[in-house]
């Protein structure tokens, strides 16, 4: 009696080993499995946390580079995907405060080719202006920030590049330079007067003036290029204003 009972005993205990081999054996061939993709998985999350803020400093060069810009109607935008080619030009009189004189200005639309800048001194001659600041206007020439006064108006007209394109010569300028820009409507001469290097979370130099003032800045990094926090500004007072006869209709 003793060894069946001996014998039941044994069989229910090879049982149970075999039962929790094979479910040693079952968890052994899952987490062989799993591992590495659980390993990937961590890996690359890893990676895209430790790049991301990389990415987003490269993106403005790797988007000249790959010419990424705003997708054009080629029926209606082929000249500013912001607006119809044959909307109506924004005509209208404007008095010169300093001579009292009326004088036809044409506003541009986001997107439109505005002007040029040059400044001899500096190696900067006919840059591209452009109306408004945005990634894809900043591939194409200097931008015109358009939260402060337009061209012609009394006030700080503040214009924006990158270091590495249309500003790549800001660094040359000194105090004491001319810079002049220029568009369809007028000619506003300035003379440098201050250099400065700022914060980006600094408004201080692309706030509205009651003085006629040029604002031009770029990224700074010590005079070597890419992104930064930081801005070089070179502020001009204006000197001369011209006024042009405007040819266009509305």
């Amino acid at each position: 009696m003793s060894n069946t009972k001996s014998a039941g005993s044994a069989e229910r205990v090879t049982r149970h080993h075999h039962k929790h081999s094979s479910s040693n054996k079952v968890l052994r061939a899952v987490t062989f499995v799993l591992t590495p993709f659980l390993i990937l998985a961590i890996s690359l999350s890893l990676c895209v946390i430790v790049l991301t803020k990389p990415y987003n400093k490269a993106k403005p060069y790797l988007d000249m580079v790959f010419n990424k810009g705003t997708v054009v109607d080629e029926t209606k935008r082929t000249v500013n995907p912001y607006r119809d080619d044959d909307a109506s030009l924004m005509k209208k009189k404007i008095k010169d405060e300093t001579t009292g004189e009326e004088h036809d200005i044409v506003y541009p639309y986001y997107g439109d080719y505005y002007g040029t800048l040059n400044c001899k001194a500096a190696g900067m001659k006919d840059l591209p202006i452009y109306s408004g600041d945005g990634d894809d206007i900043l591939q194409k020439g200097i931008g015109w920030f358009n939260g402060s006064v337009f061209i012609g108006h009394v006030g700080n007209v503040v214009l924006a590049a990158h270091n590495h394109t249309y500003f790549l010569n800001l660094p040359k300028c000194k105090i004491g330079d001319e810079v002049i820009i220029e568009t369809d409507s007028v000619k506003q001469t300035y003379i440098i007067d201050e250099i400065e290097v700022f914060h980006k979370s600094d408004l201080t130099y692309v706030r509205p003036t009651e003085d006629d003032r040029l604002t031009m800045y770029t990224c700074w990094n010590e005079g070597r290029l890419g992104m930064s926090d930081y801005r070089l500004a070179v502020i001009g007072k204006l000197t001369k204003r011209e006024w042009k006869k405007v040819e266009v209709d509305q």
